[in-house]
């Protein structure tokens, strides 16, 4: 290390020695379930010194960075021979895997954060001055990237550097609601605040030093003791449900004032330490929630963090706030009790077996009355083959039809909440594959008719249509539809005939800006890319993936097309496109010289439903515009935060940053 990171470091290490002076040891719960949970983790270091998940053939450099925190909270050195595999550290596989030196604002923090966390100095680390990196990324208002949650980790980053953000603090209490919370997106959008954006912005203020008495950081944790639910956890928005990663956010958050998170009582008495003891398994894993296990290593990681006391950023040496109660009070049901079904006449229906996408049979013996659809896309092909009047629930992102969005909701996307479902009453629902196997699983479990759709292509889309027909008793209505669209397709194919590969303009689709994620292959978008007469300049990327900016500008393709939206609500549906138009280290691309960047309706290019024929028609219109006609995006208005098809891509984004 040089000596001014020694220096740097030293004196955050007191500052930190200040925060828990005085704290008694931890109780046995609390210390019992983070040996357990490290224990679990030692079982999934992989042979490159990294942490996989489990069911998965590819170390996670999330699952990797999360541990390494965990580690040292509590109180393991990560380069130790008992965190080493095969010769190699987890600081050999952030060196070594490609994903590591990511141009994305959370990940420089994260290599920052990380490479401290193990003793090394980020200005030299692996020849690279990570912190220069970061501090680019910092705008003239102090803003480092252009949110909220990019700010927090630059704090974390630029804090565990010892660089100075005091502009960043600056601005980020300027993003502060009246009700004391934060959001992700700033006050500009009419972003309201969560409970993970306001823990975080509270551990970040704490790193910069911000008194835990300054009117601020009370007003925050004020909002933090409001927004805790009857079970003990925390959730990231009104409808989901309350889970692992949002409530390690509070927990870390009153620990970094010196407030016990287990004095923090819901009015059922259940405190957030509660509910995480309660998501430890046998196993010594924890669940997502109380009905879904998913990331378990990621998951355990906040865990361990969270109940060792320790808030972002973690250094070597950090002494957590000890947390003396504890108990595991909320346990996770075996069961929700299951509503009556209704009793459906069935005088003119005949018992149908369908089979759904995951090869699972489904026999139907009554007309479904009482249909609850788990995402968008099932949403709009309901509606679209005559069964909408039928559908009692649906999802906060089910916004199309109008009429969808005056039903009743039972939550996200991956985030259902059972007890919602049971209280629809339904008699058919139609799952998604990101709903989660467990969530579907369980729903099969209470005795419920599941169909799981999971369109991943053009054709796959048409099947779905079919199925969901047939599965409502709309068998003609659907067919007709199918037809209609294969019209449709057929038009755009007879008038793309002939044309050469040198005429097709190469494109790229991107989802989310920092960092930068596109669609690679085996994505609807690369299918439509080609489809509409294009070339797919990232379909050596797999899936939905992120590209660093300096490929992303080797590449320069001559079309890029943007989703609307981002998540930022109306008001902000060019976000994206402004974005890659005004970045000046953007600038020199051919498409942004050329305004060859084009926003797009994310409803119409990521769901699986009816309207895709008008996602393939407008990037059509936008590779072909002497064949289809100049594009005009009158359809450019976001309808749901973020499309479907990509949201698994873009969860790992969101998981990464909130959690």
């Amino acid at each position: 290390m040089n000596t001014r990171y020694l220096l740097r470091f030293f004196l955050f290490l007191l500052f930190a020695a200040v925060l828990v002076a005085g704290v008694s040891a931890a109780s046995a719960d609390v210390e019992d379930a983070v040996e357990k949970g490290l224990s679990y983790l030692s079982g999934h270091q992989n042979t490159d010194g990294g942490f996989i998940e489990p069911n998965t053939d590819k170390t996670s450099i999330s699952a990797t960075w999360f541990t390494t925190q965990a580690l040292v909270a509590a109180g393991e050195d990560p380069l130790s021979a008992k965190w080493t595999k095969n010769g190699k550290t987890p600081l050999d596989y952030l060196v070594e895997s490609p994903d590591g030196k990511s141009d994305g604002t959370g990940e420089i923090a994260k290599w920052i954060t990380f490479a401290a966390a193990c003793g090394e100095d980020p200005y030299t680390f692996a020849d690279y001055d990570a912190v220069a990196a970061l501090q680019e990324k910092i705008k003239e208002d102090g803003r480092v990237g252009n949110y909220i949650y990019t700010t927090y980790w630059g704090i974390f980053g630029l804090t565990a550097a010892g660089a100075d953000v005091e502009p960043q603090i600056a601005w980020l209490l300027t993003q502060q609601n009246a009700d004391g919370s934060f959001g992700s997106y700033g006050t500009e959008t009419g972003d309201s605040g969560d409970a993970d954006n306001t823990a975080a912005s509270i551990m970040a203020l704490r790193a910069a030093g911000i008194p835990a008495d300054d009117p601020a950081v009370e007003a925050a944790v004020q909002f933090l003791r409001e927004a805790i639910e009857e079970n003990g956890g925390y959730n990231y928005g009104y409808y989901s449900a309350p889970n692992l990663a949002s409530t390690a956010w509070a927990v870390q958050a009153f620990c970094s004032v010196g407030i016990d998170p287990s004095t923090v009582k819901s009015s059922a008495g259940n405190s957030p330490v509660d509910y995480l003891l309660s998501l430890q398994k046998e196993d010594g894993s924890f669940r997502y929630t109380e009905t879904l296990t998913d990331t378990p290593v990621s998951m355990t990681a906040r865990a361990v963090a969270a109940l060792s006391g320790c808030a972002y950023p973690i250094l070597p040496g950090a002494q957590g706030f000890s947390i003396e109660g504890g108990a595991v009070s909320a346990a996770v049901p075996e069961d929700i009790p299951q509503a009556d079904k209704p009793s459906v006449p069935s005088d003119d229906w005949e018992e149908i077996t369908v089979t759904d996408d995951f090869g699972y049979t489904v026999t139907i013996s009554a007309r479904p009355e009482r249909i609850v659809s788990l995402a968008p896309a099932n949403t709009e092909i309901l509606f679209a083959v005559g069964a909408g009047d039928r559908v009692v629930a649906v999802t906060e992102y089910c916004t199309f039809p109008e009429e969808a969005t005056k039903l009743p909701v039972i939550g996200g996307y991956s985030t259902i909440n059972i007890e919602r479902i049971v209280a629809a009453n339904p008699d058919l629902i139609f799952a998604y594959h990101g709903n989660g196997e467990e969530n579907v699983n369980y729903l099969k479990h209470l005795g419920y008719p599941v169909i799981t759709l999971n369109a991943d292509s053009i054709a796959g889309t048409l099947h779905d249509i079919r199925l969901v027909g047939e599965a409502v008793g709309c068998t003609e209505t659907a067919e007709k539809l199918v037809s209609a669209m294969e019209i449709r397709l057929s038009a755009v194919s007879e008038k793309l005939a002939g044309i050469p590969e040198s005429e097709k303009p190469t494109m790229v689709h991107s989802m989310w800006t920092d960092p930068l994620w596109v669609s690679g292959n085996n994505t609807f978008q690369n299918e439509m890319i080609q489809f509409a007469g294009g070339i797919n300049a990232v379909v050596t990327t797999e899936g939905w993936g992120i590209v660093t900016l300096e490929k992303f500008l080797l590449i320069d393709p001559d079309i890029i097309f943007v989703d609307t939206g981002m998540g930022m609500g109306e008001g902000a549906t060019d976000s994206l496109k402004n974005y890659i138009m005004t970045e000046p280290r953007l600038s020199t691309l051919n498409a942004v010289q050329t305004g060859q960047v084009y926003a797009v309706n994310a409803d119409i290019i990521d769901r699986g439903g009816p309207r895709i024929v008008e996602g393939i028609e407008a990037v059509a219109s936008i590779a072909h515009p002497e064949i289809f006609g100049e594009y005009e995006p009158e359809n450019a208005a976001a309808s749901s935060p973020l499309g479907i098809l990509p949201l698994l891509g873009i969860a790992a984004v969101l998981l990464f940053r909130r959690s």
